[in-house]
């Protein structure tokens, strides 16, 4: 294995991995690449500019992990000593950064940086790598505001060049929750808004909403942190309206043991010393959630999953105004759907100044928005005024990938590989035939409804580093999955998604289509 730069001036720059991402699985990918494999040379690339991923760039009122921080936090760095029992945006923010100081990662982090394309060289054994280098905080945009801003103001006010390089293996950490929903575009007139319109993974703190009629569009977990958020000091909001398709399952969190401030007072102390205590915490959550997906998850326990469906129905009715009760009971099975972890969300709807409906948007006028009907034969379209809009309608989840360009071996891409299979797919959820040498980390049918992902990328990262370390060895040229694996992995995954509550409803997992690309079952 030859480096392509030993110094010279002009030469491509080498490295034996490039990692793309630098959230929780990119932190988990470097710092295990040296921690496991005493590897020094390596690169981490992003496109936004800070660490942290999805929890970098989601910063709006409220947020917060829906896990414990015990679970929520990697085996080689366990985080048993924050004084929530869910760590804040915030929180786990800080937290990756403490694991990147460790391993002293922030030499090979290359930040406002986007991978535009990879491209296998057959003859080399060798991924060649189209880097774009950003202005500083442009990153932080969508693909679809970046590509806005360059057409508006010249792509110099987004990207400042390009920079080509090579290297022996590429892990891809690209997250799931990663491009924006746009505004739907079934809304007529959306042109003609004359307020401010912004998603809530890219808030903005410059817009004052006191005194401002606020509409939120969505009833999942942001919005269900957003809402409370604006009713409470320091928001002075005028109005809050949500708007939303369908009901979630709403489950309450977990209540800290001797409540919130005997907990941040004396836990972190006691976890400091007696660190076994927060493994065995660590442990009783997983055991947990494992049997609620033994039991409720599985299609043929329809009792189990009744009786939850009963509690949990009984809870928001004892909470939420009558005239809600209806908007708020879910038309689908418990499960199937992303569940909202809330405390807060359902008493907020007692505030005077909150309104709760699942009218759909259809049209815009100024800053008047025209609702339709809500399915009853005898009601009429209704209007209300809106100043700010806020878009918490979710993400591009089963655009795997997107918008970044993989040829593997032939000059094939692998989007339209894909497209020719019916969907994303790769062995493990890792690996991709025709793409030796390319890992996918947290990548196909490796998300889960019940658990932590934490535990998923770490595992993945693991699993993925066995393969690359007889690579870095030069005991072999390449490695690459055949296509009868990923083939018979992806069939699999398929007949074992039917027994799952995943196939009793439409929701984010799928795309258009129906193809589960998310779930790992």
């Amino acid at each position: 294995m030859t480096s392509l730069n030993n110094g010279k001036k002009g030469e491509t720059p080498y490295y034996p991995v490039l990692i793309i991402g630098a959230g929780a699985t990119g932190i988990a990918a470097g710092s295990q690449l040296k921690q496991k494999l005493g590897l020094r040379e390596f690169k981490i690339v992003d496109r936004q500019s800070g660490i942290g991923g999805t929890w970098w760039i989601n910063r709006y009122p409220g947020v917060q992990c829906d896990v414990p921080t015990s679970l929520y936090s990697f085996s080689f760095a366990p985080n048993y000593v924050s004084k929530r029992l869910y760590p804040t945006g915030e929180e786990f923010r800080e937290y990756l950064n403490e694991i990147s100081e460790k391993y002293q990662l922030a030499s090979h982090i290359q930040l406002n940086t986007d991978v535009k394309e990879l491209r296998w060289i057959e003859a080399d054994a060798q991924w060649e790598v189209t880097l774009q280098h950003l202005v500083p905080g442009t990153g932080d945009l969508s693909t679809r505001d970046r590509e806005d801003r360059a057409t508006a103001s010249g792509r110099e006010s987004v990207y400042l060049h390009e920079e080509v390089v090579r290297a022996k293996a590429v892990i891809s950490c690209v997250g799931i929750l990663v491009e924006p929903n746009p505004w739907p575009s079934s809304v007529q007139g959306r042109g003609t808004f004359k307020g401010d319109v912004f998603h809530s993974a890219r808030w903005r703190d410059d817009i004052d909403l006191n005194g401002k009629d606020v509409v939120i569009l969505g009833t999942g977990c942001s919005a269900a942190q957003i809402v409370p958020s604006l009713l409470k000091e320091p928001f002075k909001v005028k109005s809050l309206t949500q708007i939303g398709r369908s009901a979630p399952w709403v489950m309450p969190r977990l209540s800290e043991p001797f409540g919130k401030e005997n907990y941040a007072r004396y836990a972190p102390t006691v976890y400091k010393w007696l660190p076994f205590l927060g493994y065995v915490n660590r442990v009783l959550i997983y055991l947990l959630v494992e049997v609620i997906w033994s039991t409720v998850f599985q299609m043929k326990h329809k009792k189990w999953r009744a009786a939850i469906e009963k509690q949990q129905l009984a809870m928001m009715k004892e909470i939420v105004p009558e005239k809600y009760h209806d908007i708020m009971t879910p038309d689908y099975p418990y499960g199937c759907k992303r569940r909202v972890f809330d405390t807060e969300w359902l008493p907020s709807m007692q505030n005077s100044k909150f309104t709760l409906t699942n009218r759909p948007i259809q049209a815009v006028n100024g800053k008047e928005l025209v609702l339709g009907a809500d399915g009853n034969a005898a009601s009429a379209e209704q209007r209300i005024n809106a100043d700010v809009i806020i878009l918490a309608n979710g993400f591009e989840a089963t655009r795997w990938l997107h918008p970044l360009s993989v040829y593997g071996r032939d000059g094939a891409a692998l989007q339209e590989v894909w497209k020719q299979r019916g969907g994303p797919a790769a062995y493990m959820g890792m690996a991709v035939d025709g793409f030796p040498n390319f890992f996918i980390a947290v990548g196909p049918n490796t998300a889960n409804g019940h658990h932590s992902l934490i535990l998923t990328s770490e595992n993945t990262v693991s699993y993925i580093l066995k393969m690359i370390k007889p690579i870095l060895g030069g005991k072999v040229d390449h490695i690459e999955v055949k296509k009868q694996a990923v083939m018979a992995w992806t069939e699999g995954v398929k007949k074992d998604l039917e027994k799952t509550v995943f196939v009793g409803c439409r929701s984010w997992y799928m795309d258009e289509e129906g193809y589960n690309s998310t779930m790992y079952p």
